[in-house]
């Protein structure tokens, strides 16, 4: 009879390690949006144009330091890299990105082109993606 040994403290698998990066990142950048929002209720967007509508027009902040030539500014679920993500989350942690606030000089120089703060766009959807927000029930989606 073969015998099975089970080990007390198994090593996460990648997989494992990549689902626990996103969750951590995901609260510090909610917790930081919040924090500099003074709203608890405060939510990140990942789509250039979710962002710049409800996180840079509704708040006047921006993500300073996000190093676009390493991670493309996209939603972490398509950061498939376990390095990317925990270039991200060293970041965050010791304050090299971080989300800060815009004058109304930055924030129309902003609107003008958000490419310095976000990157080139990788695709036509980058741009123009809705992220998946909730939207106005008011609103009719367009044909």
């Amino acid at each position: 009879m073969a015998q099975i040994t089970f080990r007390v403290n198994p090593k996460p698998t990648y997989s494992e390690r990549m689902t626990e990066a996103r969750g951590e990142l995901r609260k510090l950048i909610k917790e930081q949006l919040c924090a500099i929002t003074h709203d608890a209720s405060a939510s990140m967007s990942w789509s250039r144009r979710s962002y710049m509508k409800n996180v840079v027009n509704r708040y006047r902040v921006r993500i300073e330091g996000w190093p676009h030539a390493e991670v493309p500014f996209r939603n972490l679920s398509d950061v498939s890299n376990l390095g990317k993500l925990e270039r991200l989350l060293r970041g965050w942690k010791d304050g090299t990105i971080r989300f800060v606030r815009l004058s109304d000089e930055q924030h129309r120089a902003m609107l003008v082109d958000p490419t310095p703060w976000l990157g080139v766009p990788l695709t036509q959807a980058d741009e123009h993606d809705d992220d998946g927000d909730e939207r106005d029930p008011k609103e009719e989606p367009e044909d």
